[in-house]
């Protein structure tokens, strides 16, 4: 016999157990007169068929009075392309979630940081989903979450889980640090008996000495690297061991256990090997497939082009009324690097729209792939822009090799430090990526200010609101000056700091629009 007591379904008969056998305590919280609780919800159709909705013990009630199951909703969140694990659960009367991101398809779509990237991705599924089911807060971690032999998620454990990874990294593990060989696991042990793999797990401890650092540690969420500061690692690690890691190499990376394996790996290639440098030898690193976005435009292509931008300039001039703040001081001749702050897919349309035609036939973009070159229409647009395609999809290498390829042809180029969009439109470090290429090539850098096109078209933004957008260029400046300009460990990051500290000098200047 079924019925259903509060949505629980009940149970009786021959077949169901009378109770624990000398506990009477556990048999009268097992049972309501005389029906055995099964601790299962449900409800029975017109039909007089039962359906079992979830069970009584993990139902979340809300502070409004609403019966949430968690596993549904764990369910819509992990349809997400970018949610690996979910678990749901109620810290102060409201819903919270601790979230295993998809790193790797992190890392190949986005050049934004994880937790910008996982907040976006919540709060997208959250739109779809009733006020009441929508999560207010989140915690990310790496581990997967704990399960049952069933693959049932033990909720029992969500708590302390949720509260150990939103504590600082440096809280999170035992100690600062390297973790001591010797508390490391055989396999891994064996691992750093490699001596290309020992050498990187010693620079890293150099490195990050102030951070936990294991073989399990993700490089993304407990050491900040992201796309740009790939670019360091791999260039470090090419100068420490002599290895190149690929772009499925570095598409492969979860943990430092995995940068290892593949360090080791790719050190066994056959003697002689020579890994080209992508500063140096830009050639030798691209693809045939991927110099074709360097070829100069066919005659058809630079008509279309010159329209393309008369049309962006019209549009930019009538709809957000672009203007130029004093005096445009780009150099009269030569090469040099535009390195503008960056709040806003308009950005790059902004600054075309205030150069003039020779200038922009001259000029190179450096493109981020999840944008500029999406889909057929963007890529057909682009290369007519003459942009070459930049981000986490690639490696670092073949970022940067695109880049000193248009700097080798002469070319200027157009190069936002930042490496994406400032969320708040507040100016935001430069990637040490800028100062590699400026190191190596020895051009003048034009730090711009764009103000205006967070209020036109913020991160997040949808349609955009027509306000007005100007444009400051500052003077042109050089990298020695900038060498003596800045600090950092590295000169690549004086390099970068200097710049950034020009720009933001801008962002604070009197402005004065022509």
């Amino acid at each position: 016999e079924i019925r259903l007591r509060d949505g629980e379904v009940l149970a009786r008969g021959p077949n169901v157990f009378a109770g624990y056998r000398n506990l009477p305590e556990e048999t009268a919280h097992a049972f309501h007169d005389g029906w055995f609780r099964t601790g299962d919800l449900g409800f029975l159709d017109p039909a007089g068929y039962l359906h079992l909705t979830g069970r009584a013990n993990t139902m979340i009630v809300t502070a409004g009075g609403k019966n949430i199951q968690p596993d549904e909703l764990e369910a819509a969140y992990e349809e997400h392309p970018l949610i690996r694990e979910i678990g749901i659960l109620q810290k102060d009367e409201q819903l919270v979630a601790l979230v295993v991101p998809k790193l790797s398809e992190i890392q190949a779509a986005n050049d934004e940081d994880v937790a910008q990237v996982v907040r976006a991705a919540v709060k997208e599924r959250s739109k779809q989903l009733p006020s009441y089911q929508r999560v207010v807060d989140l915690a990310i971690t790496r581990e997967p979450l704990p399960r049952t032999r069933l693959g049932k998620i033990q909720r029992h454990k969500l708590v302390e889980r949720f509260t150990a990874a939103r504590a600082e990294p440096g809280k999170v593990a035992a100690r600062p640090g390297p973790l001591p060989i010797a508390e490391m696991t055989e396999d891994d042990r064996a691992l750093l008996e490699d001596v290309a793999a020992r050498k990187v797990w010693d620079w890293l401890a150099e490195r990050y000495a102030d951070k936990p650092l294991s073989p399990a540690t993700s490089p993304q969420l407990d050491l900040g690297i992201d796309s740009m500061e790939w670019l360091n690692l791999t260039l470090g690690i090419g100068q420490r061991t002599g290895v190149e890691l690929t772009e499925e190499a570095i598409a492969r990376i979860d943990t430092v256990r995995d940068l290892l394996i593949e360090v080791a790996k790719a050190a066994e290639q056959p003697a002689g090997t020579v890994i080209a440098e992508p500063l140096a030898e830009p050639e030798k690193v691209l693809t045939a497939d991927q110099k074709r976005w360097l070829t100069p435009l066919n005659s058809v292509q630079r008509a279309l082009a010159t329209g393309l931008f008369g049309l962006n300039r019209l549009l930019m001039r009538l709809l957000f009324r672009v203007r130029v703040e004093e005096t445009m001081r780009l150099p009269a001749d030569g090469q040099f690097v535009i390195t503008p702050n960056h709040v806003s897919f308009l950005d790059p349309f902004a600054v075309a729209a205030v150069l003039t035609n020779d200038q922009l036939r001259r000029t190179y973009w450096a493109g981020w792939t999840g944008a500029a070159f999406r889909n057929l229409f963007f890529r057909f647009v682009s290369r007519l822009g003459q942009a070459v395609p930049i981000g986490p999809d690639r490696s670092v290498t073949t970022n940067l090799a695109f880049c000193a390829a248009v700097l080798k042809k002469g070319r200027s180029l157009v190069w936002f430090p930042e490496g994406t969009r400032s969320a708040t439109g507040q100016l935001t470090p430069f990637r040490p990526g800028i100062g590699h290429l400026l190191g190596h090539f020895k051009l003048p850098a034009v730090p711009v200010m764009i103000r205006g096109a967070h209020e036109a078209l913020p991160v997040g933004a949808a349609w955009p609101r027509f306000t007005q957008i100007t444009v400051q260029f500052g003077e042109p400046v050089l990298p020695a000056a900038l060498r003596q300009e800045g600090t950092g460990k590295t000169e690549e990051e004086r390099l970068a700091n200097a710049l950034h500290d020009r720009v933001a000098r801008l962002a604070s200047s009197e402005r004065k629009p022509q």
